[in-house]
């Protein structure tokens, strides 16, 4: 069992504990969409000071977390000609306390979207780094299911993002990491939990193919590179018996936990965000795969290597 990090105060005598405990993720696809288009667009600038994250901290500081599409993207703009200004996001609420925990939570959560990548030549790029679980040209459907009633084994919410699909569509990495759950649960079937290199984000997919869930040369403590290819599309789970198809539409279960102390990896402490909005904003960067020897690879990358 792991306990929670905290500090003794020592008037009081008693444990404050300083991280984040809980992260509700309410921005809209199309305001994330825009704040990536400025974030391409001023990065190099040297009078506009644009942050991605910063940019939505200040949204959710100016909206009370109440975000509006229409409204947000006007803000955006307006934000985006005060800092033409000479103006810069932090002045207007550095030090207000909300600010500073969508900073540090949206932080969390996008601190591997962006930034500066290899080209299979050699060159380098900027942009979206991370990757659309579903790999270019295969069906999906999905729509915002986060929080909806579970009742398999107890009642609960449901803490994931549901994606319909055919059974065998390959699965991608959204992003690298480290894989640290691997094999059979009764909830997710065949499932697969990867970490992120700096550890504040753990992806789960669940559900996935009867007799072939995963990529070759995958395990538990393989490493794996954003956009490769961990597995395939099934609908197993809801059974104590391994290699069990449930009853239902074949989809793929994919969850995103922030991490800010260790305690809260794993038990009731753990924080699942609504990836909807997310998926939707990843949809601009997806994956090519190809077919060998009955494998599916992106021809990119290398397949998952044991570390």
């Amino acid at each position: 069992m792991l306990f929670c990090a905290g500090f003794v105060s020592q008037a009081a005598n008693t444990q404050e504990n300083t991280y984040i405990k809980w992260v509700d993720n309410r921005i809209p696809y199309e305001v994330l969409l825009s704040a990536y288009e400025y974030q391409l667009t001023y990065r190099n600038s040297d009078t506009v000071e644009f942050d991605f994250v910063k940019a939505l901290a200040y949204l959710a500081a100016k909206n009370g977390n109440n975000f509006s599409v229409k409204g947000d993207i006007k803000a955006l703009s307006d934000l985006v000609n005060m800092l033409k200004e000479g103006r810069k996001i932090d002045s207007f609420y550095g030090e207000n306390k909300y600010y500073k925990y969508y900073v540090e939570a949206y932080g969390a959560i996008f601190a591997e979207f962006i930034g500066e990548y290899t080209l299979p030549n050699g060159q380098t790029a900027y942009g979206l780094k991370n990757y659309h679980p579903f790999p270019k040209g295969y069906w999906y459907s999905h729509g915002d299911d986060f929080g909806n009633s579970r009742s398999y084994g107890f009642k609960r919410k449901h803490l994931g993002h549901d994606i319909m699909g055919s059974i065998g569509t390959p699965i991608i990495a959204i992003e690298g990491g480290v894989v640290t759950e691997f094999g059979w649960n009764k909830y997710g079937g065949w499932r697969l939990g990867i970490r992120s290199h700096d550890k504040k984000r753990s992806y789960y997919y669940a559900h996935l193919r009867k007799n072939k869930p995963y990529a070759n040369g995958l395990e538990k403590g393989a490493t794996v590179k954003a956009g490769e290819v961990i597995g395939y599309l099934g609908i197993t789970g809801y059974s104590t018996k391994e290699n069990t198809n449930m009853t239902g539409q074949p989809h793929l279960h994919l969850g995103m936990q922030l991490i800010f102390d260790e305690c809260q990896y794993q038990g009731a402490k753990e924080i699942w965000i609504d990836m909807y909005n997310i998926t939707k904003f990843l949809s601009h960067n997806m994956a090519t795969v190809y077919k060998e020897d009955g494998e599916y690879y992106n021809p990119n990358l290398r397949p998952p290597s044991a570390s």
